[in-house]
């Protein structure tokens, strides 16, 4: 065992939780290194984990037992036994990040320890050698690397990141393996974008009334629904968790009800369940769609504002509820960034606020593995531009809005601004006229894609229902 701190049972802990789970493996292997173990047995048990990763194969106790039976386990113990006994004793796989970023930071202060030592040593020698300016030197140049190490960041050459990036899409092409990306729920969008990729912030942004909700309640709605049908199908899903920070418990519930039981002929708009205007035949199809709903990995929170850290805090207490009934969450919605409470070191300077909120929530989705999707107001400027479709330049507040984001996506409605305009309510026939076709028009207008090109996606929209689709209902 390497001198200097260490936690034995945290490594045993990341070992078993490998062992049980790829996911997990692979949620580590990205910057747990088999040096950060201290102890050499479980050096080898994670090398030869890796190795498995890397070849496409699992990492099991039936797979690793035939590699690791020349060790010399604790107490005599075959390979088997040992390993069975991490898996046995892995306290929760979805905490296997969080003690493998303590095992790194243990191997990074040995690290330390080891530099300074060797300063030390080299100072209190009493061969009269090269300047001290030498010793110095060397030790700054051994801090150095371990900043440069910076934990969970990897230095790698590009060539080698390259050939894993083909190495995956190749399998991908294959049928071999399939994206890590949840649906959007609409296949025009997941096309432009890939979907919703692990580590990614969305800004969906719109003015008020447009349909920011409607978009938050049909999207997350498909995002689970996509998750339990994967879960069925490979026996791996995937689920949302949806922050309704404005809209109440009752009323959004009112809306996802209203999406799923929507019928094309046969409607129950969501302000008629919230006032329990409904028939028996309509009550039936709610309760059916209630019962859906309780099956489905999509989980509510309906405070009335939070800051970043609670929602973080929700975000991993949520992953783990998932974790242990085989999902994982894969998309966090945010409805939305207004009632989001900024911390107190930029009080009173909005600018910065909502700078500070964007940069976190894009490092929570880095961090977490999954795609946050952030609902935000345009400026009022755009009602009086005589263009109303929106642009990245509406974005309110904030610049850094744009700069964290990887997608941004603007909802715009014409039915909504024809609604909203002086002719339509003095009565214009004119102005009825092109209300009446595009009533059910609306517009997915992407201002930034980091994967792929800026286009508009057709949807079809029915607000009173709080749904939408590719283009016609039933599609997608």
């Amino acid at each position: 065992m390497t001198a200097g701190p260490a936690n034995i049972e945290a490594e045993q802990a990341v070992l078993g939780a490998c062992l049980l789970s790829r996911e997990a493996l692979a949620a580590v292997a990205g910057f747990l290194e088999p040096a950060h173990f201290a102890e050499e047995l479980h050096r080898r048990v994670f090398t030869a984990m890796r190795e498995r990763l890397a070849e496409g194969g699992l990492a099991t106790l039936v797979t690793l037992g035939p590699l690791l039976g020349d060790l010399d386990l604790p107490e005599g113990a075959a390979a088997p036994a040992y390993l069975a006994r991490l898996a046995a004793s892995a306290p929760s796989i979805v905490n296997a990040p969080d003690y493998a970023r303590q095992i790194v930071d243990l191997a990074r202060r040995r690290a330390i320890m080891r530099v300074a030592r060797g300063a030390l040593d080299a100072a209190a020698s009493p061969a009269i050698g090269g300047p001290t300016a030498t010793i110095a030197a060397e030790a700054i140049d051994g801090f150095n690397e371990i900043v440069a190490a910076g934990g969970e960041r990897r230095r790698r050459p590009l060539g080698e990141s390259a050939g894993d990036l083909l190495d995956h899409a190749e399998k991908i092409r294959a049928g071999t393996m399939v994206s890590q990306a949840a649906t959007t729920g609409f296949r025009d969008l997941d096309t432009a974008t890939g979907g919703y990729e692990a580590g990614a912030l969305w800004i969906v942004a719109a003015r008020p009334g447009v349909g920011k909700t409607i978009f938050q309640v049909t999207s997350s709605l498909k995002v689970a629904r996509a998750g339990a049908r994967s879960i069925r199908e490979t026996g791996e899903g995937f689920g949302a968790l949806a922050y309704s920070l404005e809209v109440p418990e009752k009323q959004i519930c009112a809306r996802y009800l209203s999406d799923l039981c929507y019928i094309p002929r046969a409607p129950i708009e969501y302000g008629r369940i919230a006032r329990g205007e409904f028939s028996d035949e309509e009550a039936g199809r709610l309760a059916a769609a209630q019962k859906t709903l309780a099956r489905l990995p999509l989980t509510l929170d309906a405070s009335s504002k939070l800051t970043l850290a609670e929602i973080g805090a929700g975000v991993r207490a949520e992953k783990a509820v998932m974790a242990r009934a085989g999902s994982r969450l894969a998309v966090v919605f945010v409805d939305y960034l207004k009632f989001i409470r900024a911390s107190d070191r930029y009080k009173g300077q909005r600018h910065y606020e909502v700078g500070e909120i964007s940069a976190g929530l894009k490092q929570l989705a880095k961090d977490e593995g999954l795609c946050v999707v952030l609902l935000a107001q345009l400026n009022r400027a755009l009602e009086s531009r005589e263009d109303k479709r929106p642009n990245l330049s509406d974005l309110r507040e904030s610049g850094d809005l744009e700069a964290d984001a990887d997608v941004v996506v603007f909802l715009h409605r014409e039915a909504h601004r024809i609604l909203k305009s002086p002719e339509f309510r003095a009565g214009s026939a004119e102005a009825h006229a092109r209300y009446a076709l595009v009533e059910r028009d609306a517009e997915l207008i992407i201002g930034k894609n980091r994967a792929g090109p800026e286009r508009t996606v057709k949807l079809w929209c029915l607000p009173a229902c709080s749904t939408m689709a590719d283009a016609a209902r039933g599609v997608g």
